[in-house]
């Protein structure tokens, strides 16, 4: 979720209602380390997101604690480490989803990160490097033996990448050994939860304690509203018209507007609004527009002219 998960996004699934949990971009021990101005860049919060859940990947043992211990220090209210993310600039550093070809090297990890923080510690995994090596149950259990508090797990293996369908069977096997090993730590699920109704069959099917979404809610912040709604009542609430969906963007440029200026706003609106647009008639044209907006003024009307188009 690198370059989605900022701050204007988080704004903007706030004013829908918000979301149990909330986390940041991915942020590497590295930067964390040696990029300041940066980091406090992607840490930009307020208030109203705390605990706001950091997202942190790396395998260095004398970095990854010495990054958290800064990171709580900066406002951080939860560490995640991620070691699920397939990007191979990420798994090329030794962080992401690599770790799951070395448990001991992922435990000592967990245990120097733990001992390093006061905050609470999570990770997030896969369910193994490719469909030979599905280690995820046992290595989930090697985690909470290290001191993770948490484990999220994303359905699918990291040679997958986001193709195919998310196993959920497999997941259910993380459940099975976590709560084997503390039946006090929560096991969140991820992966294909794209409606309220898929929210609630995977929390059937896997007996996991919560769930996250990610790259459905590209273009969709309302998701987490009508997901939470679903699991509550049974309530389906429908999704918004065109017309709100078109607010929406226009909120979600001031918000960029606000965080980043204009010229980085102008940039990031390209392909947020895109999103917003999936799936309608026209959207091929109104990206071609929307992308070679010089402005946010420009990007604003361009918004404007196709919303109101397509609503008409």
């Amino acid at each position: 979720m690198a370059g989605y998960s900022d701050y204007p996004m988080r704004q903007i699934v706030r004013s829908l209602g918000g979301c149990g949990l909330f986390y940041t971009e991915l942020i590497s021990c590295h930067s964390v380390i040696h990029a300041h101005d940066k980091v406090r860049a992607l840490l930009k919060s307020d208030a109203g997101e705390y605990p706001l859940a950091v997202q942190l990947f790396g395998s260095h043992l004398e970095f990854m604690p010495a990054a958290a211990s800064q990171l709580e220090s900066l406002g951080a209210g939860l560490i995640d480490i991620n070691m699920g993310c397939p990007v191979s600039k990420v798994v090329k550093t030794g962080g992401g989803a690599v770790l799951m070809k070395e448990p001991e090297t992922a435990a000592a990890v967990v245990r120097a990160v733990r001992k390093a923080i006061s905050i609470p510690l999570t990770v997030k995994i896969r369910l193994g490097w490719d469909s030979n090596s599905k280690n995820g149950a046992e290595f989930a259990a090697l985690m909470v033996r290290s001191g993770a508090q948490a484990v999220a797990v994303h359905g699918r293996t990291r040679a997958q990448l986001y193709s195919g369908q998310a196993d959920w069977g497999e997941i259910a096997k993380v459940v099975k050994a976590v709560k084997a090993e503390n039946p006090s730590v929560p096991v969140i699920a991820n992966g294909d939860i794209v409606s309220p109704e898929s929210a609630a069959r995977i929390i059937e099917e896997t007996g996991c304690d919560g769930i996250m979404i990610g790259r459905a809610a590209l273009g969709a912040p309302w998701l987490f509203r009508r997901v939470a709604r679903y699991l509550k009542d049974g309530e389906l609430i429908p999704e918004p018209s065109l017309a709100e969906r078109g607010n929406l963007a226009l909120e979600h440029l001031e918000y960029l507007k606000a965080t980043y200026g204009e010229k980085l706003a102008s940039l990031h609106i390209r392909r947020i609004a895109c999103g917003y647009a999936r799936g309608f008639l026209g959207v091929a044209e109104f990206r071609r527009q929307i992308v070679k907006a010089a402005s946010t003024e420009e990007a604003a009307q361009i918004i404007k002219d196709f919303f109101l188009k397509a609503e008409n």
